[in-house]
């Protein structure tokens, strides 16, 4: 795994997903189909979402937004579980944490971390057959590209146990 500072996330994004303004990732596209529901049962539900997300050669976990719930969030634990990869750096230094394939379990515990702390992390694989913005506010937005809509399906399936999984777009 490696950490990325934004001006490497940005690059390493350039040519797979479009940019705000604000120089992060879109929210996946309301045009297109795509799954919405909650991350509750958290280490569950960050296994399932690495799982969607496959497959890939690797996958970009861009932390764009912390800080929103203070209360929630334990940066010790992080920075902990940071510096047992060899990375000092602040989460502001160094936001995106670009994980290979073989990497999964790392993934799913960054995941859950982040989830944890109440982030805004956008989950971006190499391939880009499907990405998936996840919210401070605990939901989870899935998209797929046009050839790969079964992947959306199959994701919002595996989360309708829960029942609150909407399958189109919000206004």
């Amino acid at each position: 795994m490696h950490f990325l500072t934004v001006v490497e996330a940005r690059e390493w994004c350039r040519d797979l997903v479009e940019l705000t303004d604000a120089g992060v990732p879109t929210h996946p596209s309301r045009e297109q189909r795509f799954a919405r529901g909650p991350t509750s049962d958290e280490l569950a539900f960050c296994r399932q979402l690495e799982r969607a997300l496959q497959p890939r050669e690797a996958c970009l976990l861009w932390v764009t937004d912390w800080g929103i719930w203070r209360s929630s969030e334990n940066l010790h634990l992080y920075y902990q579980l940071r510096q047992s990869y060899g990375d000092r750096r602040q989460l502001a230094e160094a936001p995106a944490h670009l994980f290979l394939d073989y990497e999964a379990a790392d993934l799913v515990s960054y995941l859950q971390v982040g989830l944890l702390c109440g982030w805004d992390m956008h989950l971006l694989p190499a391939v880009g057959y499907a990405r998936a913005f996840v919210s401070h506010d605990e939901f989870v937005e899935f998209t797929a590209d046009k050839a790969n809509v079964s992947m959306v399906d199959e994701f919002a399936a595996a989360l309708a146990g829960a029942q609150v999984v909407s399958r189109e777009a919000p206004a």
